[in-house]
């Protein structure tokens, strides 16, 4: 019968040990929720960018929650503090005719298109993701198989 020789396993036992460490509730919520929160970044980032800027108020109060965690489900919010913008969003109503000091003119149209510069954003977002986390996987396991 033919030998095979002897084998070391060391470094089968050091990979098992990698990849335990790795798959630690611990180290996979870091991995999430980093992940989530660079998610959420390249979204605000998008927004301001589509944002339409008369003085930037508007702009400027674009705001993200940190990612966390709740039960198995990661969650992020974003979210503009200012009264007017579900408006510029969505589109909105006036009255023709009327006459508004802040702009010195009277208005013209019945209904204002929105700007649609978050949900916008939310599709480019939903079309890059698969990407985006398929790159952001493989390097989280790279690490993980080299021990770093």
């Amino acid at each position: 019968m033919a030998s095979w020789g002897s084998c070391d396993f060391h470094e089968l036992r050091d990979l098992n040990e990698r990849i335990k460490a790795a798959a630690s509730e611990p180290e996979m919520d870091a991995f999430y929720t980093g992940l989530l929160d660079e998610m959420m970044n390249g979204l605000l980032t998008d927004v301001k960018e589509l944002t339409p800027v008369d003085r930037g108020h508007l702009r400027r109060n674009w705001f993200i929650t940190k990612a966390k965690r709740s039960g198995k489900v990661y969650h992020a919010d974003i979210y503009n503090n200012i009264e007017y913008a579900p408006y510029v969003e969505n589109g909105h109503r006036q009255e023709v005719g009327r006459y508004v000091p802040a702009i010195g003119k009277r208005l013209v149209r019945g209904f204002v298109e929105g700007k649609h510069m978050l949900r916008d954003s939310l599709f480019d977002l939903q079309r890059a993701a698969p990407d985006f986390i398929k790159t952001k996987s493989e390097e989280f396991l790279s690490r993980m198989m080299e021990g770093k």
